[in-house]
């Protein structure tokens, strides 16, 4: 009689549930597994074998045990099912009462001795899992923790195989509480704006992406501060939903960030060097792991020297900005993966760095390498990033001077934006403003007559494309609703107009 028992595999960054079928039949011993397994299932023998053993129960020999992975089209690899492997084989071979599996389903991966061991992934499992027919999933016990913040499903964590036998007849323990220095810290403070000395413009330009989560080019020369002052946009933005902690630390596990045993709470911020290649930046691999777009989801990706990645890689950014989500696909396969990250980008004015800087130094740059520069951006890129502004350098005086205390922290402007997204809310709106949609407009995007009249004039000019117009217009909503205003005047779109027209070092590609 085949014994079955419910378990789970990843499926890029998402769980799949997977049946573990087991059947003992009297012949010569063998193992045999069927259902497209990888290495690590196929070698999970020996591991189970001596994990039974060691742990006091006895091995069916003179059996041939016969394993299916259901559904059989899947590929499947990893050490994540050999604990449902072995809870079916004791249940085959008479060892554990049958009806004491139902209802459960099963994580884990053997040690030799029988402990169980963590298995990536288990959040993205665990929530396929909770749409099942399971009542309760059983966990290793370093996985327990965070297995937890999945509602709607009873989670058991085990350490030994010993252990999950005594959980599945009803002899339940509490599970021991994970090591502590595993723990991720939820409280890592960001950056403080407060330390930004000068740069009125830059404050106000990352209030409004921070409000919106609309993207942002800086352009500068070198040492005028874009770095300094990206690193302090994650500060501003409003704090992970419940939601949004569980996406993130799944997407955490997937890419291998091991040792978390909490929800990650603090906003995700990635600054990939900009030799990064484009599967670095956008995900690939086989199997294929998620890019940095997707390690920045809800949080911030931060893109310095951004003329100098490869073009490849510039050009791929397209899909992630426009849709949230990157499809990678191969021969065989597809994957999609998260991406809705707030870009932000800073780049020089020309490869010397000097075309905008003041006093002796002059760029030494000629009109061909300019131009050669500037292409390197396209201008269906540049479309995409709502803000646009220029980096001044700051004087020696405004560096060295004490501060004259009206200088804002990130913890006041961020108490501006959430009471600003409250107002979205009550608006009806549930993400930030770059996602409204076009079809809602009526609703989020009031004119005023005079501001209808000028949208229409910069639409007749043909200076703006039907993307750039529907941008225009959320970048206008997020900076009426930092004024408290209930419909978008021309004020509104006249700021955005300026905020969303390119530096002049960069006006050869708008």
């Amino acid at each position: 009689m085949a014994f079955r028992l419910l378990s789970g595999d990843l499926f890029g960054i998402e769980g799949r549930e997977v049946e573990v079928e087991v059947d003992l039949i009297p012949a010569l011993s063998s193992f045999v597994i069927s259902g497209l397994p990888g290495k690590g299932i196929r070698e999970a023998r020996e591991r189970i074998r001596s994990a039974l053993e060691n742990s006091g129960f006895r091995y069916p020999d003179r059996h041939r045990i016969v394993i299916n992975l259901a559904p059989a089209s899947w590929h499947k690899d990893g050490a994540t099912f050999d604990l449902p492997i072995a809870i079916s084989i004791l249940a085959a071979s008479g060892q554990i009462e049958p009806e004491f599996l139902a209802g459960w389903a099963v994580l884990g991966e053997l040690a030799l001795d029988g402990r169980v061991r963590s298995v990536a992934g288990c959040l993205g499992i665990i929530a396929r899992l909770r749409r099942s027919t399971a009542r309760s999933v059983m966990v290793p016990a370093s996985n327990h923790s965070l297995a937890s913040a999945v509602e709607g499903i009873e989670v058991v964590g085990v350490s030994t195989l010993q252990q999950a036998l005594e959980v599945l007849r009803g002899a339940r323990t509490d599970p021991p509480a994970p090591n502590s220095a595993e723990a991720i810290d939820p409280e890592q403070p960001f950056e403080d704006l407060a330390d930004v000395r000068g740069h009125a413009q830059a404050r106000r330009v990352l209030e409004i992406a921070a409000t919106g989560e609309h993207s942002l080019l800086m352009v500068g020369p070198p040492g005028s501060g874009k770095s300094f002052l990206a690193r302090r946009l994650p500060g501003l933005l409003p704090p992970l939903d419940r939601n949004q902690q569980v996406e993130v630390t799944q997407i955490h596990e997937v890419c291998g960030d091991v040792g978390h045993q909490q929800l990650v709470t603090t906003r995700p911020f990635r600054a990939p060097h900009h030799s990064v290649s484009w599967a670095g930046l956008i995900g690939g691999g086989s199997p294929p792991v998620p890019g940095e777009v997707t390690r920045a989801h809800h949080g911030v990706l931060f893109l310095d020297e951004f003329p100098e990645l490869a073009r490849r890689s510039l050009e791929a950014l397209r899909e992630p900005l426009e849709e949230g989500a990157v499809t990678i696909s191969r021969s065989g396969w597809s994957r999609k993966f998260p991406s809705r990250f707030l870009l932000i980008a800073a780049m020089n004015p020309c490869p010397c760095g000097h075309a905008m800087a003041p006093g002796a130094q002059r760029c030494r740059c000629s009109n061909a390498t300019l131009a050669h520069y500037r292409a390197r951006i396209s201008g269906p890129i540049l479309d995409r990033v709502d803000l646009h502004i220029q980096i001044e350098p700051i004087s020696g005086r405004q560096l060295l001077d004490p501060p004259d205390g009206s200088l804002e922290s990130s913890s006041v402007v961020r108490a501006r934006i959430e009471q600003t997204r409250q107002r979205a809310r009550a608006r009806g709106q549930q993400g930030p403003n770059r996602d409204l949609e076009w079809s809602d407009h009526r609703i989020w995007a009031p004119l005023s007559g005079e501001a209808r009249q000028l949208l229409l004039d910069g639409q007749q000019q043909g200076a703006i494309s039907t993307r750039g117009l529907t941008r225009w217009l959320r970048l206008a909503r997020t900076i009426a609703d930092m004024r408290s205003g209930e419909q978008i005047e021309s004020v509104d779109l006249l700021e955005a107009l300026t905020l969303r027209t390119p530096s002049s070092s960069l006006v050869s590609l708008a």
